[in-house]
């Protein structure tokens, strides 16, 4: 597996077991939401989705929302998808 600055290694304790998706707290930060890849790619493809339908919605506020889930797709598209083909 090649190393990524942008992606967190995080072994897992006891194994190569699946991390699923939920919630992971490092120490004593904020909880956070860990996301498994497939997961991801499949939220991904529902925000851009989501970002094609509801681009000219009329609420101002729909359209705010859809922005900021934009970044999270742009994230799995950047990270996920091409962290899955470096590992090949």
């Amino acid at each position: 597996m090649k190393t990524r600055p942008k992606i967190l290694q995080i072994p897992l304790p006891g194994g190569s077991g699946n991390a699923t998706t939920g919630a992971v707290q490092f120490q004593d930060d904020w909880p956070g939401l860990f996301v498994r890849g497939d997961d991801a790619m499949v939220a991904s493809n529902a925000i851009r989705e989501l970002e094609k339908r509801l681009a000219k919605h009329p609420d101002v506020e729909v359209r705010f929302f859809v922005h900021l889930l934009a970044p999270l797709a742009d994230i799995v598209e950047r990270d996920v998808v091409v962290g899955k083909e470096e590992r090949r």
